[in-house]
């Protein structure tokens, strides 16, 4: 099978998250159906993605198999964890937010963080964001997502680590309305952290 430059896009932007479902490779590609399950269903029989369902009523997700992560810069995600299924998920909805309204940015993801030790100082503590947004400016912004309430302790772990990276200027957390009101009374007497909510980021119109 000849692999052509957009399958390799496709096989890069599945390997940048680890995993994602049929309606984020839509989106992103800009395929509809029933195009959208010929090229996926090609990349499956050529042994290059893995289609699997985790729930039921849920698409099925799709990974990548040894062979196709061969095509990018990522090592496979074999196991998928189902505790943060769907904050995986929501981080690739927050991507498409983020880059539709900084479309001179650029996008680094955790995985590519992990692998590049990309936030010298937090990574050797721990803890890595959930993307980082660099600007035109190249300024650093960390990404972090949070869907329900994190430990207290853990919490400030994490704000400490960032007040002491002086590479970073601002933080931005995208909170669900279960963990918004934490985050905000712990960042309170930090300015650099910008909280705002998921709900209206993933609501607004393009």
């Amino acid at each position: 099978m000849k692999i052509t430059e957009r399958d390799i896009e496709i096989l890069k932007f599945i390997n940048e998250f680890g995993f994602c479902e049929m309606p984020q490779i839509e989106k992103n590609f800009g395929i509809k159906k029933p195009r959208s399950y010929k090229v996926m269903q090609r990349l499956v029989k050529a042994g290059l993605v893995i289609h699997k369902r985790l729930f039921h009523n849920r698409h099925g997700i799709f990974s990548l198999s040894h062979r196709g992560a061969r095509y990018t810069e990522l090592p496979p995600m074999m196991n998928i964890p189902l505790s943060t299924y769907f904050h995986q998920l929501t981080i690739i909805e927050v991507y498409f937010k983020l880059m539709q309204k900084y479309p001179d940015a650029n996008w680094i993801s955790e995985r590519n963080m992990k692998r590049n030790k990309f936030i010298d100082g937090i990574g050797k503590k721990g803890h890595i964001a959930d993307g980082m947004l660099i600007l035109p400016d190249q300024k650093k912004i960390p990404i972090e997502v949070e869907l329900t309430q994190k430990g207290e302790l853990r919490l400030n772990k994490i704000l400490k680590g960032y007040a002491t990276n002086f590479s970073i200027k601002e933080v931005w957390y995208y909170c669900s309305l279960q963990a918004i009101n934490r985050v905000k009374a712990l960042a309170v007497k930090l300015p650099f952290i910008k909280v705002y909510s998921l709900q209206d980021l993933l609501n607004e119109k393009n």
